[in-house]
């Protein structure tokens, strides 16, 4: 299968801790700066957004002490590691491979990969040529107030380079394994995957699972095609966060592919990160209408702006990173209830076809506590019981300490208030009968919006709804 690019001296020994966070304003001048391709709005304004600001309300000044190292693989188009921007200390370090002595000193099956692997040419050579890889790793680790572009998300995370598409964003689905196996046996906690094609084969499904198992996060972009996601690989995988695009307005993006395989969301429009020297990514794209160079940003032309949920995405890994940096003994699936119940609601209330559990809220993400927290509404039915006939709700009421859940009844598809009609939902993992509503309760409206609620009694409440149109 084919599968192309969505688009629209180290600081301290692998492990050891770093410094904490300086709550200093930040010196890089693009996150400084509005305007610099001529908008009304911060240049990156996009993690500003969801709470990379400066402050004592920053995610950044909520981490938890000295930040520890952790490698965040990027698989995609390579790294321009010359860039100014990003320094050598960003780049995770093979430490158990002696550099260009022809040997495969560490026996991982990659001779001298001192920074990652070039799996199209199979070589350690994973340099860009194409921009898109460099653009990803730019959100999530450009250099940190050294006085130059812009702000990485994270200072701590140190980027595997596995460069597994080509100068076109195509590749194969061997090439996807493969590189996902390499960051699984070589230390990544974090896989950032700004890939996607027609479908996920059984090969990157098997490397899917054999990351889920050892318990790296795996974060795939939506896709760029309005399609719903199942069908589209690996977004559709059910071992991956899924992370669809919104705009300025906190709204699906017309392009984000869509579907109940999404998790959450963060922007995706206007994102500024670096440029690898002598490309132009958007140029190549076909069906999409670009000028030579329009996208270039900043007097020296190392900076690009694009949009696409290939660039939400590592949004959303640079600021998983961050956490495990602050927090390194979360386990990847503590990591991932961590971001999913802090997600702010967006759209629909409750988890949605098109935001998932909503936007990532990376404050609330550097508070949060592990813990679930699933409200579901999949059906409804009309039964007879003692009483008379009722409409019986099925769904799934669950949580990792269940503290109850409702079951509420407004009128209309937008209601203004709520009448608690189950008090007492039992907890319901697997999926079953949540309650009945008698159906005298449907008089005097056409429409109505039932509300699943379910609390797990640490500050997490999620809800569903679900559409009952009765006609006449």
């Amino acid at each position: 299968m084919m599968i192309r690019r969505l688009a629209l001296a180290l600081a301290a020994a692998l492990g050891l801790a770093l410094p904490a966070l300086a709550q200093t304003p930040s010196d890089d001048p693009h996150f400084n700066a509005t305007g610099s391709w001529g908008q009304d709005y911060p240049d990156q304004w996009a993690i500003r957004h969801v709470g990379f600001t400066e402050g004592a309300d920053s995610a950044w000044a909520l981490a938890d002490g000295r930040l520890h190292e952790v490698v965040v693989a990027v698989i995609d188009t390579g790294l321009d590691w010359n860039h100014a921007d990003f320094g050598w200390d960003q780049v995770w370090r093979n430490t158990d491979e002696i550099p260009d002595n022809g040997i495969d000193d560490d026996q991982n099956g990659y001779v001298d990969d001192m920074i990652g692997w070039n799996f199209l040419d199979d070589s350690n050579n994973p340099f860009d040529l194409d921009g898109h890889g460099t653009f990803v790793a730019g959100i999530i680790a450009a250099d940190t107030n050294n006085a130059t572009g812009i702000r990485g998300i994270n200072p701590a995370a140190r980027i595997m380079v596995l460069k597994a598409l080509n100068t076109f964003g195509h590749t194969r689905a061997s090439y996807i394994a493969e590189a996902i196996v390499y960051a699984v046996d070589n230390g990544a906690r974090i896989i950032n995957l700004s890939v996607g094609g027609a479908e996920t084969t059984r090969i990157e499904e098997v490397a899917l699972a054999y990351a889920a198992e050892r318990g790296v996060v795996v974060i795939v972009a939506a896709g760029n095609e309005g399609l719903e996601v199942t069908d589209w690989g690996p977004a559709g995988s059910d071992h991956v966060l899924t992370v669809a695009s919104t705009d300025f307005d906190d709204v699906r993006t017309v392009f984000s592919n869509w579907g109940r395989g999404i998790d959450i969301a963060a922007p995706g429009l206007d994102i500024l990160s670096l440029r690898a020297r002598r490309t132009d990514t958007m140029r190549d794209i076909a069906g999409v209408a670009y000028e030579r160079a329009a996208a270039f940003v900043g007097a020296d032309r190392r900076y690009y702006r694009a949009s696409g949920t290939s660039f939400s995405a590592p949004i959303v890994a640079g600021a998983a990173s961050l956490l495990l940096s602050s927090r390194p003994e979360l386990t990847g699936e503590e990591v991932e209830q961590i971001l999913l119940n802090t997600a702010r609601d967006i759209g629909s209330p409750g988890i949605d076809q098109y935001t998932g559990y909503g936007l990532l809220d990376a404050r609330a993400m550097m508070l949060g506590q592990p813990g679930y927290v699933t409200a579901l509404i999949s059906h409804v039915e009309v039964v007879q019981t003692a009483s008379g006939a009722a409409v019986r709700v099925f769904g799934e009421a669950d949580a990792s300490r269940f503290a109850g859940a409702s079951l509420q009844l407004g009128a209309g598809d937008n209601p203004t208030g709520w009448t608690e009609m189950v008090a007492n939902v039992p907890q319901t993992p697997e999926g079953g009968a949540l309650g009945d509503i008698p159906a005298a309760s449907f008089a005097g409206s056409a429409v109505w919006t039932l509300r699943l609620v379910v609390d797990n009694g640490r500050g997490h409440v999620r809800e569903a709804r679900y559409l009952l149109n009765l006609g006449g």
